[in-house]
């Protein structure tokens, strides 16, 4: 397979997904979605993390994030989890967007950890294939933690992803080090970190290193379910204000925030991880 880097021109589609949560594929895609739309590339958002054991759909921690900036598809509004697995009919028209999306390309699609084996079920049986091999690439974005089981989780899709490329061709594989649970130093003599390694090589993965942001008002940030875009915009005098912090608790707040920012899309963008048309710019 070809797992080289996209050229000018074209589009992509990006898959984040992992095989178990907590691992940071909200975060991942929020900041893929901030880099393409400051690059002024269209990116339409969909979310397939929203289907539950009854059909009672909620809305995706994505959604939430990018309430205010972007609308994001969500998949699955009136589906459960084991009708997506079990019933045929249920999992085609659970799919039939994403296909569309993959299809047509600059996709980004946020999938959880709940229906990610049915996404190859779906490939498989309408041999999905034959039409995304004429569609643009598709990358795949893994988000990793600094724990045992959620490198053998990482390896095991790719493997998976791999052994599945006739029916969902995936042209890229990224593998995103989140350093929020702590450092990949204590994990990097383990046999599932030499494998995950080994592996990067074998396919040729780009990586991410993306470090912990240290600004003190982080999980305020999740609770309050407010953006990256959003905290970028906001002043150190925001920060006091919203957060009521000093002026200059508010200052040291703001100022790790945007350190963060600009060193991770820095990350990613030293991984290709952003539209091709930025290359040109």
């Amino acid at each position: 397979m070809d797992h080289s880097l996209h050229t000018s021109n074209s589009k992509c589609s990006i898959i984040v997904a992992t095989r178990t949560g907590g691992q940071g594929k909200t975060l991942v895609s929020q900041v893929v979605h901030l880099i393409f739309k400051e690059c002024g590339e269209p990116l339409k958002v969909m979310a397939a993390d929203t289907a539950g054991d009854d059909g009672s759909a909620t809305k995706s921690k994505l959604a939430r994030f990018l309430e205010a900036e972007d609308a994001v598809e969500e998949l699955g509004i009136g589906a459960t989890i084991q009708s997506i697995r079990s019933n045929t009919d249920e999992m085609l028209r659970y799919w039939e967007p994403l296909g569309q999306g993959l299809a047509e390309g600059n996709v980004l699609v946020d999938v959880g950890a709940n229906v990610l084996p049915a996404i190859w079920d779906w490939a498989i049986e309408i041999d999905a294939g034959r039409v995304l091999q004429e569609a643009p690439p598709t990358w795949l974005v893994i988000p990793v933690t600094a724990q045992a089981q959620s490198l053998s989780d990482a390896c095991d899709l790719i493997r998976l992803a791999e052994a599945k490329q006739k029916y969902l061709p995936v042209a890229r594989y990224i593998v995103v080090f989140n350093e929020h649970e702590g450092k990949f130093d204590r994990v990097s003599g383990t046999a599932e970190y030499q494998n995950m390694m080994k592996l990067i090589s074998d396919v040729k993965a780009s990586t991410v290193r993306l470090e912990r942001c240290k600004t003190s008002v982080w999980q305020k940030m999740q609770v309050d379910w407010i953006s990256l875009k959003a905290m970028r915009n906001l002043t150190y005098r925001d920060y006091s204000s919203r957060f009521g912090l000093s002026s200059f608790m508010g200052s040291a707040a703001e100022k790790d925030f945007v350190d963060w920012m600009f060193s991770t899309v820095q990350a990613f963008r030293a991984a290709s991880l952003y539209p091709s048309s930025a290359i040109t710019k």
